[in-house]
């Protein structure tokens, strides 16, 4: 099973006017639902979630107690195909783990706020063979997309007694939060880019909007996501294909995502997106003037 996306199917009651075998057939048919805003994959997110930091959680298959899990901390970079390029001490109990079997994985979480649910946070495991990079053109590829996310390691990288190691992804587990979940292809994930806005950008995108620009997300809500009686709303997410706010009104607190017109890679290019809808927004607003 691949998560939340399969759900039972729903009994359908046909109404008494209107519906198949009803006799009416007059009745306009109901125009099909609008097609959901367009979101990252969940190879998409996982690809952008690994290359957000460079630390996670290896597990490998201990010698002694042979055969139980063994936990540690490891740092890492990513390869073409987003698999973890490890640096490891040859006398490090996770090294003499994987050089007698291969099986590891790497988990690697998203950040939990002050006060956040960790259980709510992004986590994606990693599961694969373990193999060392060999001597050559490719070590020194690697050497250098290591210090490329780990510069503090300029001072013992070219220890004797370390060694690169390349985690090798076979199988892949992702959890986005409750209700969010799946085994993810792994070549679905090799051929995904990470997100564009991740970190940084979209961090100064959010600020900025729930700082200045409440009322463009009333806006959107209202008009855009079909919640016309949204009072405040706070944007909560954005990525290359949209954003995803909190809108808050006399019925309580819904979670709305709306998609850009066209993927964003830049905050320039989210920041015309959205001028562009607010002006949507706006006429739709015009049109219907006793909308609260």
């Amino acid at each position: 099973m691949h998560g939340v996306d399969a759900r039972p199917g729903q009994h359908q009651v046909p109404s008494e006017a209107g519906s198949p075998g009803s006799g009416s057939g007059s009745e306009r048919p109901p125009a099909p639902p609008a097609p959901p805003p367009p979101e990252p994959s969940h190879g998409e997110r996982c690809r952008t979630l690994v290359a957000s930091t460079n630390r996670g959680a290896l597990s490998t298959v201990a010698v002694d107690p042979p055969g139980y899990p063994y936990g540690s901390v490891a740092t890492y970079a990513l390869d073409d195909s987003g698999n973890p390029l490890l640096f490891v001490s040859t006398m490090a109990e996770h090294t003499q783990n994987a050089f007698r079997d291969a099986k590891a994985s790497l988990l690697v979480a998203e950040p939990v706020p002050g006060g956040g649910d960790p259980l709510a946070a992004g986590r994606v495991t990693l599961l694969g063979d373990v193999a060392a990079v060999p001597e050559g053109d490719e070590r020194a590829g690697v050497r250098d997309r290591y210090l490329a996310a780990n510069p503090t390691a300029a001072y013992y990288v070219d220890f004797g007694d370390f060694v690169f190691l390349r985690l090798a992804v076979r199988a892949i587990r992702y959890v986005g939060g409750y209700g969010r979940m799946s085994w993810v292809d792994p070549a679905r994930y090799a051929a995904a880019e990470p997100d564009p806005l991740a970190g940084a950008p979209a961090a100064g995108i959010l600020s900025h909007m729930n700082a200045d620009h409440g009322q463009a997300q009333v806006l959107y809500c209202r008009h855009l996501a079909g919640h016309p009686d949204t009072v405040s709303a706070t944007m909560s997410v954005v990525d290359r294909y949209g954003f995803e706010m909190i809108a808050t009104g006399p019925s309580g607190k819904a979670a709305v995502r709306l998609g850009f017109p066209e993927p964003c890679s830049t905050p320039d290019e989210v920041r015309r997106a959205m001028v562009a809808m607010v002006a949507d927004a706006r006429r739709l607003a015009a049109a219907a003037p006793d909308t609260p």
